[in-house]
């Protein structure tokens, strides 16, 4: 029987796990919570208490109990310990620390996609501290980036210089790396599109809108959905582009995703690339929507089996009838949390898919996620009435008595994108 060491526990972890339990792979989850805080633990045929960073300790106990593949979630440090332990171990991993390097330095990305003659938003070198004619130069609104983190971490939008300041501290105080990105701040829609790789053959799987709730923040996207308009525009204008980008960075097995921004000048914009599972779970609708498993793609490569370029789903050419969603369920207050209602109902319907770690007595700050609800339907209608539904069961309380999550209820914007979509607009 064939051994699967997974790397801590994280979204992804349990939906791997599963699967290679279903082909009869031994699992193994590592990391140093104990197994009442690890889900993937309570599920795996075995643990260990090593810790994911003690790469010495972990390569001899894989050498010693004969561990075949090595994998892990979204988690990007884990992802960056399973590369040097496969590369240890002669074990296959379908993402290379060259091509890392892209999804982790936003600033040497872009400057690779500038390169080749992709759209990026104009951005601004700052020294630090910066010079005068640096900050001359900038015409404002921008936004400020670490080059090295994800999840919003560490971003700030500026529309002066003392706010350009801030951003710049803030962002250095948070980052490995001394590099910022400070880049002309884009108005419009927002996309994620996800690929599929196999032998340096691309298929787009899906483009992905993202929707935030009316007066909440823009970055607080409550709703990431295969429901979208300007997919055949997409397609023709800048999906050629990033498909040369990524093979520029030498994606060539796996996973990857490529954010993207239709500006208020009418172009599409990239702004950055991840070459992992996302951390919206999209993976999971993506599944029902196409008949594509890509936690199998990413489990059986690591496991030795090769993923052979016509077992790639079709490129996308024109929005799906068929609905994927992902329904995030933020924050709008702070407090500890003192009850969770109706995750379980929902959970227990056919073909949902709930995946949160909020637990009573958990510190709760504003706009934070506190999980992830992933479903499918066969048109807009199910979809917005799934949502109400959630809207009328979920219910997640402060220690002040105060309902603390974000519900989204733009149906009539949903509606309009989807048949819009439908009509190749």
């Amino acid at each position: 029987m064939k051994k699967l060491l997974m790397l801590g526990t994280s979204y992804g972890t349990c939906e791997m796990l599963r699967y290679a339990k279903s082909i009869g792979v031994h699992t193994i989850v590592t990391d140093y919570n104990e197994p009442e805080h690890s889900l993937g633990k309570q599920i795996s045929d075995e643990y260990w208490m090593i810790n994911t960073g003690d790469l010495d300790t972990l390569e001899a106990k894989c050498r010693e109990e004969g561990v075949n593949a090595v994998v892990c979630g979204i988690s990007e440090f884990n992802l960056e310990m399973c590369m040097e332990l496969c590369r240890r171990l002669g074990l296959p991993c379908y993402c290379t620390p060259e091509a890392w390097h892209f999804s982790r330095d936003k600033d040497d990305f872009k400057r690779l996609a500038r390169s080749l003659g992709a759209p990026l938003p104009d951005d601004y070198y700052l020294s630090d501290p910066p010079t005068r004619a640096e900050l001359d130069a900038v015409k404002y609104p921008v936004v400020v980036k670490p080059v090295d983190l994800s999840c919003n971490r560490g971003i700030s939008y500026c529309h002066n210089e003392q706010e350009l300041l801030e951003a710049c501290a803030l962002a250095r105080s948070m980052s490995k790396s001394p590099k910022l990105v400070v880049e002309r701040m884009l108005h419009g829609e927002e996309w994620y599109s996800f690929y599929a790789f196999a032998e340096g053959e691309i298929s787009l799987m899906a483009l992905c809108a993202m929707y935030s709730q009316p007066g909440e923040p823009k970055n607080c996207y409550s709703i990431t959905s295969t429901v979208s308009n300007n997919v055949e525009r997409y397609v023709t204008e800048i999906d050629p582009h990033i498909q040369k980008v990524l093979k520029a960075v030498g994606c060539r097995e796996g996973i990857g995703w490529v954010q993207v921004m239709l500006d208020e000048d009418g172009h599409f914009y990239i702004i950055e690339m991840g070459y992992r599972l996302d951390g919206d779970m999209m993976y999971i609708p993506i599944k029902s929507l196409l008949g594509f498993d890509t936690v199998a793609w990413i489990v059986d490569y690591a496991l030795g089996r090769r993923n052979d370029p016509a077992m790639l789903p079709p490129s996308q050419t024109k929005a799906y009838k068929r609905c994927g969603s992902s329904y995030m369920l933020w924050t709008n207050n702070d407090g500890v949390i003192a009850s969770i209602e109706g995750l379980d109902e929902i959970a227990a319907i056919p073909g949902v898919t709930v995946d949160s770690l909020a637990c009573v007595g958990d510190e709760l700050t504003k706009y934070q996620p506190l999980g992830d609800i992933l479903f499918d339907t066969d048109d807009i209608e199910e979809t917005c009435r799934f949502i109400q539904k959630v809207n009328d069961t979920v219910k997640i309380t402060n220690d002040r008595g105060e309902n603390v999550l974000i519900y989204y209820d733009d149906f009539d914007y949903l509606r309009k994108v989807y048949e819009d979509g439908l009509a190749g607009k």
